[in-house]
């Protein structure tokens, strides 16, 4: 079989499974109708396995399939080109002739400077202004409220993504999980949190609401990597690769 042939076949072989882990356990997600679900996990070992092109399109194709056959159609486009491009991220990254480490060490900045700028426009931001953009918030003391907690989650999140980048480094030796698999997860992921951000933002005409949901698809990605992590780590165990792919 042609290796073009085969990697089409496992392109959509794993479209189907995104599109799967993406549909059957779904978490709404509270200030947005988005919710928490498990495909990440299966664009993470796309990307890794099929490269930038086969993965990108599983993983865009899948995640915007589920969207709109779970009653989402609102965020099939924004799905479809956040996920596309999340797809992307990792099997570019992944790639043991990429240089991640400047790539890494200026995500992270970003990240850390992202989050601080979300917690002091929390923090900035009157009781009126919450509740005037956000329709979870029924009065001022609770707009208070859950400004302050939006706060400390938001600073555990900009410390917990770094200590789990490290802590799985160091699982990796003994997993045979590469430094830049781990890595192009860990960027994808942020990628992701970002651009539902930005496209939340848009369709909703308020860029104070969607911080909201910032600490639950924080949780998705995380959660999605260490899966994933677990899926790598297993297949690298039998021996199976992207290279193996296309010669097998």
């Amino acid at each position: 079989m042609k290796s073009n042939l085969r990697m089409m076949i496992y392109t959509a072989l794993m479209t189907a499974f995104v599109f799967i882990t993406t549909s059957i356990i779904k978490i709404p997600i509270p200030f947005t109708d988005g919710y928490i679900h498990a495909g990440d996990m299966c664009i993470f070992v796309a990307g890794i396995l099929l490269g930038p092109w086969y993965g990108g399109f599983a993983a865009g194709v899948g995640s915007a399939m589920a969207d709109f056959l779970g009653g989402y159609p609102q965020w099939v486009l924004p799905t479809l080109i956040i996920k596309t491009i999340m797809g992307m991220i990792i099997g570019y990254l992944a790639k043991p002739e990429t240089n991640t480490k400047p790539i890494l060490v200026a995500t992270m900045t970003l990240w850390v400077g992202a989050l601080i700028t979300f917690i002091f426009t929390i923090g900035q931001s009157s009781a009126d202004t919450l509740t005037a953009h956000v329709e979870e918030i029924g009065t001022l003391d609770q707009a208070l409220q859950m400004a302050a907690e939006l706060r400390i989650q938001l600073l555990i999140v900009a410390v917990g993504i770094p200590l789990l980048v490290i802590a799985l480094w160091q699982l990796r030796k003994h997993y045979h999980v590469s430094m830049n698999q781990l890595v192009s997860m860990v960027i994808s992921g942020i990628w992701m949190v970002f651009g539902y951000y930005v496209a939340s933002g848009i369709m909703y005409g308020s860029f104070i609401a969607p911080i909201f949901s910032i600490p639950w698809n924080i949780v998705q990605f995380t959660v999605g990597a260490v899966l994933a992590f677990m899926v790598v780590a297993a297949l690298a165990k039998a021996n199976i690769s992207q290279s193996t792919l296309i010669k097998n």
